[in-house]
This record gives C-alpha cells, sequence and structure tokens, in this order.
C-alpha cells in the first residue's frame, strides 16, 4: 500500500492539558536592587560606563564630611560603582572631584567614548546643563549649555549614540505643562542647534522628565501624567515618519504605583536600571537592575504558519477488471464518507484530525454485496507540528483583538510558555492575549513557543503570521 501525501499540515484543535496561561506583564522582566544600595540615603540616575556604573547619590563623602545646601539638605554627587571580575558590584566611589562640586551634581549621559559628559548642576532654584571633557587623567573645560535659562530649568540630559541629538527635561516658557522633553541637533557648524520641543505626542500637561533614545529608536521617558500607575511612570514612545507615536507605559514590574524613572538599557535593550522610591517608607531613592525575561527570535528561522487543508491522495493496486465486470471499488474514509468507481486513486478532504479506519472494498453492483475487502487501515490525520496563532486576518487601528496559541501542535514535547512579539515594539507572555495597533499597515506578528528537549535544554520554535491593520475610514 502507498499513500500519496499532499498536504499533511494544518489546523491544530488540541488543547494542551496543563491548562491556560494567562499573559502576565510581570513575565517579562526579573528585577532586583543593586548591591550597594543604601537604606538611608538616594541613589538614582545610573548610567552605564566603562566596567560600571556612575549614579547620583546624596550619600556622605566620608564619615566627616557632608556636603548640604543652605537649607541644609545634602547635596547629590556623582559616585562610580565597578562590577569585578565576578560580576560583584564593589563599594562605590566618589566619581570625579573636578565635576562635584559644592553645588548638587544630578543626572548625567556620556558620549559614546566617554570623553564627553553632559550633566545636571545648579542649586536648588537654578539648574542647568553643563559639559566637560576628559583628558585621559581628569575631567576639564567644564562648560554651561548654551542653551539654559536664568529662570528655568535644563536638566537630565541624554546623549544619543551617534553624539547628533541631546534630549533634556525643562520647564521653559512655551511648553505643554510643567517640564517638557526638548532636543537639540548638532549641526554642521559644530554647535547645537536651539531646543525643540517634543510635542503634544510627548509632552502633556504634566511633567516629562529622564529621556533616554535607545538605537532601535524608542524613546523612554517619566511622566506622572493622569493615565499611570501612580507617580512618575515609565513611558516609551517611537518615531515614524518624523511622528512621536502615543506613548506606551510600560506594565509592572518596572512601573509600580510609585514613582519610577530613569530607564536606561544595553544595546538588546534586555538589561538595564530604573530608579524607584518603591522599597522605601521615606520615599528615598534606589537603583533597580532589570533583566528581560523574553527569549531571541531567530528573524531568519522564523517561517510563516502553515495553514492547509487536510487532503490527501490514497492508492491502491488490484487485479479487478472493473470495465468488464459488474464489480466497483467503494472507498470508505471513515469519517462518514463513501465514494464508488473504478478508480484505485482518488483524492479526499477530511474535516478535522483524527485516526480513521480506511477500507477498500469490492462492490458488485447488482447484487451490493460487499465481496472483498482489499485493502484495511488505520490512516492517521494530524496536523503540521509548529506554533499556531489564532487572531483576526484584519482589524483597525485602535481595535482590542484577541490571539491565541491554543492550536499550537508539538506532540511529545512540554510547553514551557507562548512568547508574542507584535511588530509595533511591544510583546507579551501567553497562550491568550489580546492587543491594540495603534498605526495602519501590515504587521508580521510572531509567535514563540519554548519546550524542554531530552536534554534539559529550553528550545524554541517560533511561526509568524500577518495581520492587516487599517484606520475606520479606510475602505
Amino acid at each position: 500500500m502507498k499513500i500519496l501525501l499532499r498536504f499533511f499540515t494544518i489546523i491544530s484543535i488540541i488543547l494542551f492539558a496543563f491548562g491556560r496561561q494567562e499573559a502576565r506583564a510581570q513575565d517579562l522582566y526579573n528585577l532586583s536592587l543593586v548591591s550597594f544600595d543604601t537604606r538611608d540615603y538616594d541613589e538614582f540616575a545610573a548610567v552605564p560606563y566603562k566596567d560600571g556604573l556612575v549614579f547620583c547619590s546624596n550619600r556622605p563623602l566620608s564619615l566627616f564630611i557632608v556636603r548640604t545646601d543652605t537649607t541644609g539638605l545634602p547635596l547629590t554627587d556623582f559616585y562610580f560603582a565597578r562590577k569585578n571580575e565576578k560580576q560583584r558590584w564593589e563599594t562605590p566611589k566618589l566619581f570625579s572631584n573636578e565635576l562635584n562640586t559644592r553645588f548638587y551634581e544630578g543626572p548625567m549621559t556620556f558620549s559614546k567614548d566617554g570623553k564627553t559628559i553632559y550633566f545636571t548642576k545648579g542649586e536648588t532654584e537654578t539648574m542647568g546643563i553643563y559639559s566637560a571633557t576628559f583628558n585621559g587623567t581628569i575631567w576639564e573645560q567644564i562648560t554651561p549649555f548654551q542653551y539654559n535659562e536664568i529662570k528655568s530649568f535644563a536638566t537630565q540630559p541624554f546623549l544619543s549614540d551617534d553624539g547628533q541629538r541631546l534630549f533634556f527635561s525643562s520647564n521653559r516658557r512655551g511648553g505643554y505643562g510643567g517640564f517638557d522633553l526638548y532636543v537639540c541637533t548638532w549641526s554642521k557648524t559644530n554647535q547645537w542647534s536651539k531646543p525643540k520641543n517634543l510635542g503634544p505626542e510627548i509632552n502633556s500637561a504634566a511633567d516629562e522628565k529622564y529621556p533616554f533614545l535607545h538605537a532601535n529608536g524608542k524613546l523612554y521617558f517619566s511622566s506622572n501624567r493622569k493615565d499611570g500607575l501612580g507617580g512618575f511612570d515609565i513611558y516609551y514612545s517611537q518615531e515614524i515618519n518624523g511622528k512621536w507615536m502615543k506613548p506606551i507605559l510600560l506594565k509592572s514590574p518596572l512601573n509600580s504605583k510609585n514613582n519610577d524613572f530613569a530607564y536606561i538599557s544595553d544595546s538588546l535593550d534586555r538589561h538595564g536600571y530604573i530608579s524607584s522610591d518603591r522599597n522605601n517608607r521615606n520615599k528615598l531613592m534606589d537603583i533597580f537592575e532589570f533583566t528581560m525575561n523574553f527569549p531571541v527570535f531567530d528573524l531568519a528561522k522564523c517561517q510563516p504558519q502553515k495553514i492547509n487543508k487536510y487532503v490527501y491522495d490514497f492508492k491502491e493496486t488490484s487485479q479487478i477488471n472493473t470495465d468488464t465486470t459488474s464489480f466497483r471499488y467503494e472507498w470508505d474514509f471513515g469519517d462518514g464518507v463513501k465514494i464508488r468507481g473504478k478508480e484505485l486513486i482518488v483524492e479526499h478532504e477530511y474535516q478535522k484530525v483524527g485516526d480513521y479506519n480506511v477500507q477498500l472494498n469490492v462492490i458488485d453492483t447488482l447484487t451490493g454485496q460487499v465481496e472483498l475487502n482489499q485493502a484495511s487501515y488505520i490512516f492517521p490525520v494530524r496536523d503540521y507540528e509548529q506554533p499556531y496563532i489564532t487572531c483576526p486576518d484584519s482589524a483597525m487601528t485602535n481595535q482590542e483583538i484577541s490571539l491565541d496559541g491554543l492550536k499550537t501542535y508539538l506532540p511529545e514535547k512540554q510547553i514551557v510558555n507562548y512568547y508574542w512579539d507584535f511588530n509595533d515594539g511591544q510583546i507579551a507572555i501567553g497562550n491568550q492575549v489580546k492587543h491594540i495597533f495603534e498605526e495602519p499597515g501590515t504587521y508580521k506578528v510572531i509567535l514563540g513557543v519554548t519546550y524542554t528537549d531530552p536534554d534539559n535544554k529550553k528550545v524554541i520554535e517560533t511561526r509568524y503570521k500577518k495581520i492587516q491593520i487599517r484606520k475606520p475610514n479606510a475602505q
């Protein structure tokens, strides 16, 4: 017997016995307090530098030296914590005698080569941005930013990787709220352009602070606008065709009901640091390290999911002559469908997976009796082994749609989790999720399913499905 299999794929109806897994945002990140954090002082605004972190703190310089402002409150200075060969944090030390002064030294940013720093400096009523260069030994040429203003603050600078854009927060006149985000562009004349407000897509009637532009194009910042979880929360936006998209609120645990800010991450945007006062009843600021708990998809190997019908060709051989006799063949496909004829090669489509008892009988058309059972066997109809996305093929912008991976078919594999990349900068975990696309276009949604192989190693398989998103008034 030979069975010519035309399509051996298609829609799975198997529901996994371990039950439903809800998408839980907290599974996306592991979050922990850095070990050099103190209980009695502020530590915040960590920035990777060489083999460690530079951060701001109002901890005492020593047992005998405490710098305070005119009201007696301790000043913030720059400290450096190094990670040793065992990946453990060493005791922080003062970062620079030249940069630490009798004023507040606040959030800073470094050029990619580490030789230029932009930082916040000032007193309670006057804060501005300054720059300095490192000559290999000391920081020198400390220079005020040309767009500092006496009657407003310019704070929390961030320099893009290419050194061409300088973002900062300011409460200068002409904004949309208290503090807004601005950007200056490095011009061909080797100077910064005038500050440009990032506009109402980013800024609100509340305060926007701590900008961080990742190399992937995401602009992270903090805001105390009304739609957050509480206090300051971390958002991100992306610039598409010169327009900033609606900011997206990061979920727990990166955000909390307390103040969360100063997001910064590595080149893959998977590991980094935030600052928060969530851990301290006195609202002191702490530094937290986060790692994304999300696998890396190999996009080169990611294939579209296969959606076919259960159509098969069946073939048998026989010595019976159906041309000169009253004998005919009767194919019984085991699903209630029978066909009679002279053919020994036939096509049949099943409606669902299962094990079907296929029989080929020889029928005498004069008597209607079964004269011979030519063949009988169990024919397995199975799905294509793959992660499988169930969702609409199209939807409108700002319409919530449901997606699930319940029809995933990976036999004899114990699935650990389901990971979603919506191709719009957002991700999720769970076998059933919901999502809203805010911009029209074609999105290649990827589902990654992890399982453990016989060697107890985690394996991921991926498939994608394209979804067309259009505006409500589009035809």
